[in-house]
């Protein structure tokens, strides 16, 4: 019986238009993608979402070695990079509001020190009862214990909750844990999924 859902956070509920942030570059003639290959470095990405770095050393960090390799012009295209803050899907918030009552539902994100701020500011945290950022526990998606903590957070066996994630390892990473979990791509998809559980939208059920 499917007691919780977890869902990832970007991909899933906060969407990235790539061409915003490649605009930025594009305006200062920098080959697009420049500040997104470093930030989002194995080097850089990972410690952070491990809680090895915080946001601002990530930030500093990526400036440091951006500035070292294309010249102090670029600084002002590394601070407009860190403050976008991509979109919330207002659709996905409206269907995560018609799920049962009787569901747990959960966030797990691999992520930074600002997030939980973040969330509140946007007003999605009060939709979830547990939220579990890897930079708080000190192990990210995909290593099985990352799915371990959140379902534990939710008070539920790995096999009663569904796992939502847009990143095809991430989902691999959960089913090695023992969730039941859905490669996000579409919102039709997601319903399709929760329907095989019997899950229904409120508004659908009527």
């Amino acid at each position: 019986m499917i007691e919780a859902i977890l869902f990832d956070f970007d991909g899933v509920i906060r969407q990235w238009d790539e061409s915003d942030l490649w605009t930025f570059e594009t305006e200062a003639n920098i080959e697009r993608g420049t500040v997104f290959a470093v930030a989002f470095s194995k080097e850089l990405h990972a410690p952070l979402t491990r809680g090895e770095l915080t946001w601002a050393q990530w930030k500093d960090e990526t400036e440091r070695i951006l500035v070292e390799s294309h010249g102090a012009f670029i600084r002002p295209i590394v601070k407009r990079f860190f403050a976008f803050e991509g979109r919330i899907d207002l659709d996905m918030v409206k269907l995560i509001k018609q799920l049962p009552k009787n569901l747990r539902l959960g966030i797990l994100t691999n992520n930074h020190d600002r997030f939980e701020e973040y969330l509140q500011r946007v007003a999605v945290a009060e939709l979830f009862d547990a939220v579990i950022n890897t930079h708080r526990i000190g192990v990210a998606k995909p290593e099985k214990l990352a799915y371990q903590k959140a379902v534990s957070r939710l008070s539920v066996e790995p096999e009663n909750c569904l796992f939502v994630d847009d990143v095809e390892g991430n989902v691999d990473g959960g089913e090695a844990a023992g969730l039941k979990c859905h490669h996000f791509q579409n919102q039709t998809g997601l319903v399709e999924f929760l329907k095989k559980f019997d899950i229904q939208l409120i508004s659908d059920s009527k």
